[in-house]
């Protein structure tokens, strides 16, 4: 696959993201990985362990993989609005994230089912942690679904609890997996 070590003459597709210099992303299918950015790591008072992180090289910079993820439809609606939007409900990354710091979960609706996100000003702390400390990589890629199994397989990212069977950092995203759910 081609983020396997970027080795399949698809590393041309590979494109990056900054959020603290944001600009519209594509209206498409696509995989995307989210990176801390050098020198940065992951705020998490609640768990005691530290993850154990894989790297990516891109364009000469090594950076720990976080978290990776697919957009079925449109890029920059999944990254820019669902993920930087100040919306734990609806993005499983910023729930870690708050989850990790901390934050008291509340309900995301008016009715009683269950979803939950944080507080506003909690909210607003995930996005500016978000921006200040992650960049992301994306590809438009129809066959998103394929690619999405690969990354998690060579990547292991930390925040990855769904579809991450690897043993290396298990016990960390078990943790990680109680606090999400408020426990």
């Amino acid at each position: 696959m081609f983020w396997n070590m970027f080795g399949c003459g698809r590393k041309s597709e590979l494109k990056m993201w900054n959020p603290q210099e944001p600009t519209s992303l594509p209206s498409c299918a696509g995989n995307y990985i989210f990176l801390l950015r050098q020198g940065v790591d992951l705020l998490q008072p609640q768990i005691e362990e530290k993850p154990v992180y894989k790297t990516i090289v891109y364009e000469g910079v090594e950076y720990n993989v976080l978290y990776t993820g697919i957009s079925k439809s449109n890029l920059n609606k999944r990254i820019i609005e669902i993920h930087f939007g100040d919306n734990a409900g609806k993005s499983t990354l910023r729930k870690s994230l708050g989850s990790l710091r901390g934050f008291d979960f509340i309900p995301r609706d008016k009715k009683d089912n269950g979803k939950t996100k944080f507080k506003s000003e909690d909210e607003t702390k995930i996005t500016d942690w978000m921006v200040e400390n992650l960049i992301v990589l994306y590809m438009e890629n129809p066959n998103y679904k394929e690619e999405e199994k690969e990354l998690i397989n060579v990547y292991n990212p930390p925040l990855n609890i769904q579809n991450n069977n690897n043993v290396e950092n298990m016990n960390y995203r078990n943790k990680l997996c109680l606090l999400r759910k408020g426990k």
